[in-house]
Protein backbone atom coordinates (compact mmCIF):
# COMPACT_ATOMS: atom_id res chain seq x y z
CA UNK A 1 0.00 0.00 0.00
CA UNK A 2 1.25 3.37 -1.02
CA UNK A 3 1.41 6.15 1.54
CA UNK A 4 -0.02 9.33 0.01
CA UNK A 5 2.89 12.38 -0.15
CA UNK A 6 0.11 14.42 1.31
CA UNK A 7 -0.18 12.46 4.75
CA UNK A 8 1.44 13.38 7.93
CA UNK A 9 4.34 11.75 8.37
CA UNK A 10 6.77 11.54 11.62
CA UNK A 11 9.75 13.71 10.46
CA UNK A 12 7.02 16.53 10.11
CA UNK A 13 5.75 16.34 13.99
CA UNK A 14 9.27 15.13 15.49
CA UNK A 15 11.61 18.09 13.99
CA UNK A 16 14.97 17.65 15.61
CA UNK A 17 16.23 20.93 13.75
CA UNK A 18 12.77 22.76 14.42
CA UNK A 19 13.39 21.64 18.05
CA UNK A 20 16.81 22.30 18.75
CA UNK A 21 16.26 25.80 17.45
CA UNK A 22 13.04 26.24 19.66
CA UNK A 23 15.06 24.72 22.71
CA UNK A 24 18.22 27.40 22.31
CA UNK A 25 16.05 30.07 22.33
CA UNK A 26 14.39 29.84 25.26
CA UNK A 27 17.09 27.57 27.25
CA UNK A 28 18.69 31.42 28.41
CA UNK A 29 15.41 32.12 30.00
CA UNK A 30 14.68 28.87 31.58
CA UNK A 31 17.88 28.71 33.60
CA UNK A 32 17.30 30.71 36.67
CA UNK A 33 20.77 32.34 37.68
CA UNK A 34 21.60 33.01 33.98
CA UNK A 35 20.55 36.63 34.46
CA UNK A 36 23.10 36.89 37.60
CA UNK A 37 25.90 35.37 34.68
CA UNK A 38 28.33 36.69 31.87
CA UNK A 39 27.13 34.27 29.39
CA UNK A 40 30.01 33.43 26.54
CA UNK A 41 30.68 31.83 23.42
CA UNK A 42 34.10 31.88 22.84
CA UNK A 43 34.43 28.15 22.47
CA UNK A 44 31.73 27.67 19.76
CA UNK A 45 33.16 26.85 16.36
CA UNK A 46 36.71 26.49 17.60
CA UNK A 47 38.48 23.47 18.57
CA UNK A 48 39.65 22.58 22.60
CA UNK A 49 37.08 21.45 25.38
CA UNK A 50 39.37 24.29 27.93
CA UNK A 51 39.07 27.46 28.43
CA UNK A 52 41.32 30.00 30.84
CA UNK A 53 38.59 32.72 32.36
CA UNK A 54 39.78 35.70 34.46
CA UNK A 55 38.98 35.14 38.22
CA UNK A 56 39.02 38.40 40.38
CA UNK A 57 40.11 37.81 44.38
CA UNK A 58 38.62 39.79 46.71
CA UNK A 59 40.70 43.16 47.85
CA UNK A 60 39.82 42.15 51.87
CA UNK A 61 37.49 43.40 54.55
CA UNK A 62 36.89 47.19 55.20
CA UNK A 63 39.41 49.11 58.10
CA UNK A 64 38.46 51.87 61.15
CA UNK A 65 39.67 55.10 59.04
CA UNK A 66 40.97 57.60 61.88
CA UNK A 67 39.93 61.66 60.81
CA UNK A 68 42.12 62.46 58.73
CA UNK A 69 43.67 59.26 57.71
CA UNK A 70 44.40 57.69 54.40
CA UNK A 71 41.92 55.13 53.30
CA UNK A 72 44.06 51.67 52.41
CA UNK A 73 43.95 50.95 49.05
CA UNK A 74 44.72 47.58 48.09
CA UNK A 75 45.90 46.29 44.59
CA UNK A 76 42.96 44.02 42.61
CA UNK A 77 44.35 40.67 41.92
CA UNK A 78 42.93 38.43 39.31
CA UNK A 79 44.07 34.79 38.46
CA UNK A 80 42.92 32.23 36.35
CA UNK A 81 40.57 29.28 36.37
CA UNK A 82 40.50 26.46 33.92
CA UNK A 83 37.12 25.80 32.56
CA UNK A 84 36.16 22.47 31.37
CA UNK A 85 33.23 21.73 28.93
CA UNK A 86 31.05 18.91 29.90
CA UNK A 87 27.89 17.79 28.38
CA UNK A 88 24.67 17.45 30.03
CA UNK A 89 22.13 15.35 28.40
CA UNK A 90 18.52 13.94 28.07
CA UNK A 91 16.45 11.55 25.93
CA UNK A 92 12.96 10.68 25.51
CA UNK A 93 10.71 7.43 24.14
CA UNK A 94 7.47 8.53 22.55
CA UNK A 95 4.92 5.85 20.88
CA UNK A 96 3.70 6.27 17.23
CA UNK A 97 -0.15 6.50 19.11
CA UNK A 98 0.57 9.03 20.89
CA UNK A 99 2.32 11.34 18.52
CA UNK A 100 0.19 10.42 15.77
CA UNK A 101 -3.04 11.32 18.60
CA UNK A 102 -1.49 14.79 19.26
CA UNK A 103 -3.55 14.44 22.78
CA UNK A 104 -2.46 17.53 24.60
CA UNK A 105 0.26 18.83 22.38
CA UNK A 106 2.69 15.79 22.78
CA UNK A 107 5.93 17.08 20.46
CA UNK A 108 5.24 20.31 22.34
CA UNK A 109 5.69 18.93 26.25
CA UNK A 110 8.34 17.09 24.61
CA UNK A 111 10.27 20.45 23.54
CA UNK A 112 9.86 21.97 27.30
CA UNK A 113 10.36 18.88 29.37
CA UNK A 114 13.83 18.16 27.56
CA UNK A 115 14.36 22.53 28.21
CA UNK A 116 13.92 21.81 31.74
CA UNK A 117 15.92 18.95 31.67
CA UNK A 118 19.06 20.38 30.34
CA UNK A 119 18.00 23.92 32.27
CA UNK A 120 17.86 22.62 35.47
CA UNK A 121 21.33 20.87 35.27
CA UNK A 122 22.99 24.15 34.36
CA UNK A 123 21.71 25.57 37.50
CA UNK A 124 22.95 23.03 39.79
CA UNK A 125 26.12 23.75 38.49
CA UNK A 126 25.86 27.54 38.70
CA UNK A 127 24.87 26.61 42.20
CA UNK A 128 27.83 24.93 42.38
CA UNK A 129 30.14 27.23 41.53
CA UNK A 130 28.51 29.89 44.20
CA UNK A 131 29.11 27.48 47.29
CA UNK A 132 33.23 28.15 46.08
CA UNK A 133 32.52 31.86 46.81
CA UNK A 134 35.77 32.68 49.36
CA UNK A 135 33.81 35.87 50.52
CA UNK A 136 31.71 34.68 53.37
CA UNK A 137 29.49 36.17 56.45
CA UNK A 138 28.17 34.60 59.11
CA UNK A 139 24.89 35.88 61.00
CA UNK A 140 21.12 35.91 61.51
CA UNK A 141 18.84 35.49 59.07
CA UNK A 142 17.04 38.71 59.58
CA UNK A 143 17.44 42.41 58.37
CA UNK A 144 20.63 43.34 60.59
CA UNK A 145 22.53 39.69 59.61
CA UNK A 146 21.57 40.90 55.66
CA UNK A 147 23.47 44.28 56.30
CA UNK A 148 26.50 42.71 57.98
CA UNK A 149 26.49 41.28 54.75
CA UNK A 150 26.75 43.30 52.54
CA UNK A 151 29.20 45.53 54.14
CA UNK A 152 31.40 42.73 52.61
CA UNK A 153 31.04 44.26 49.54
CA UNK A 154 32.83 47.75 51.19
CA UNK A 155 32.20 50.63 49.24
CA UNK A 156 29.96 48.53 46.83
CA UNK A 157 27.48 47.81 49.22
CA UNK A 158 25.20 49.36 47.06
CA UNK A 159 25.13 47.22 44.20
CA UNK A 160 22.66 45.82 42.87
CA UNK A 161 22.14 41.86 44.38
CA UNK A 162 20.30 39.11 44.66
CA UNK A 163 19.75 37.30 47.70
CA UNK A 164 18.99 33.94 47.37
CA UNK A 165 17.49 31.57 49.78
CA UNK A 166 15.54 28.78 50.83
CA UNK A 167 11.97 28.49 51.33
CA UNK A 168 12.65 28.27 55.34
CA UNK A 169 14.34 31.00 55.62
CA UNK A 170 12.42 32.97 53.09
CA UNK A 171 9.94 32.76 56.16
CA UNK A 172 12.32 33.92 58.46
CA UNK A 173 12.76 37.46 56.78
CA UNK A 174 9.10 37.35 54.90
CA UNK A 175 7.41 39.80 57.04
CA UNK A 176 10.39 42.29 56.33
CA UNK A 177 10.04 41.98 52.33
CA UNK A 178 9.05 44.78 50.44
CA UNK A 179 7.33 45.09 47.03
CA UNK A 180 9.73 46.38 44.04
CA UNK A 181 8.96 49.55 42.80
CA UNK A 182 8.25 50.88 39.50
CA UNK A 183 11.86 52.35 39.14
CA UNK A 184 13.57 49.15 40.23
CA UNK A 185 14.90 46.41 37.52
CA UNK A 186 14.42 43.19 38.13
CA UNK A 187 17.18 41.41 38.27
CA UNK A 188 16.26 37.26 38.21
CA UNK A 189 12.48 35.62 37.15
CA UNK A 190 10.99 34.72 39.95
CA UNK A 191 11.67 37.17 42.55
CA UNK A 192 9.06 37.82 45.17
CA UNK A 193 10.15 41.09 46.95
CA UNK A 194 13.67 43.05 48.07
CA UNK A 195 14.68 43.31 51.74
CA UNK A 196 17.60 44.76 53.04
CA UNK A 197 18.13 46.14 49.57
CA UNK A 198 18.38 43.29 48.06
CA UNK A 199 16.16 41.39 45.83
CA UNK A 200 14.84 38.14 47.03
CA UNK A 201 14.73 34.40 44.94
CA UNK A 202 13.57 31.75 46.79
CA UNK A 203 15.37 28.71 45.40
CA UNK A 204 14.83 24.86 46.74
CA UNK A 205 18.29 24.36 45.53
CA UNK A 206 19.74 26.18 48.50
CA UNK A 207 19.77 24.79 51.90
CA UNK A 208 18.47 26.00 55.40
CA UNK A 209 22.51 26.72 56.65
CA UNK A 210 23.33 29.26 53.55
CA UNK A 211 22.34 31.85 51.64
CA UNK A 212 24.21 33.75 48.72
CA UNK A 213 24.36 37.77 48.01
CA UNK A 214 25.38 37.47 43.89
CA UNK A 215 25.68 40.44 41.88
CA UNK A 216 25.35 40.67 38.11
CA UNK A 217 28.16 38.83 36.70
CA UNK A 218 29.60 37.10 39.54
CA UNK A 219 28.89 33.50 37.50
CA UNK A 220 30.25 32.72 33.99
CA UNK A 221 28.62 30.60 31.79
CA UNK A 222 30.14 29.36 28.42
CA UNK A 223 28.31 27.45 25.60
CA UNK A 224 29.97 25.10 23.25
CA UNK A 225 27.22 25.25 20.81
CA UNK A 226 23.43 25.63 20.85
CA UNK A 227 21.61 22.21 21.98
CA UNK A 228 21.91 19.73 19.62
CA UNK A 229 18.80 17.69 19.48
CA UNK A 230 18.31 14.06 17.71
CA UNK A 231 15.61 11.11 16.37
CA UNK A 232 16.18 7.85 15.86
CA UNK A 233 13.56 5.17 14.87
CA UNK A 234 12.59 2.14 16.56
CA UNK A 235 11.17 -0.09 13.90
CA UNK A 236 10.09 -2.94 15.86
CA UNK A 237 8.44 -0.89 18.94
CA UNK A 238 7.37 1.50 16.73
CA UNK A 239 8.55 4.06 18.58
CA UNK A 240 10.73 7.23 18.40
CA UNK A 241 14.04 8.13 20.41
CA UNK A 242 14.75 11.90 20.62
CA UNK A 243 17.61 13.62 22.70
CA UNK A 244 18.80 16.57 23.83
CA UNK A 245 21.94 17.56 25.00
CA UNK A 246 24.08 21.02 25.67
CA UNK A 247 27.89 21.27 25.63
CA UNK A 248 29.07 24.10 28.33
CA UNK A 249 31.09 25.00 31.11
CA UNK A 250 30.18 26.96 34.41
CA UNK A 251 32.30 28.50 36.81
CA UNK A 252 32.66 31.47 39.26
CA UNK A 253 33.71 34.68 37.72
CA UNK A 254 34.00 37.24 40.93
CA UNK A 255 34.86 34.85 43.94
CA UNK A 256 33.89 37.72 46.21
Amino acid sequence: MAISENGTKLAQLVNPQVLADMISAELPNAIALAPLATIGRKLQGSAGNTLTMPKYGYIGDAKDVAEGADIEISQMSTTTTEVTVKKAGKGVEITDEAILSDYGDTVGEIKNQLKMSIANKIDNDLFAALATATLTASGSMNVAGLLGAKAKFGENVDQPAVLVVSPNNYVKIAENILTLENTDKVLVNGVVGKVAGLQVKVSGKVNDTTAYIVAPGALGLELKRGVMVESDRDILAKLTVITADEHYATYLKDAS
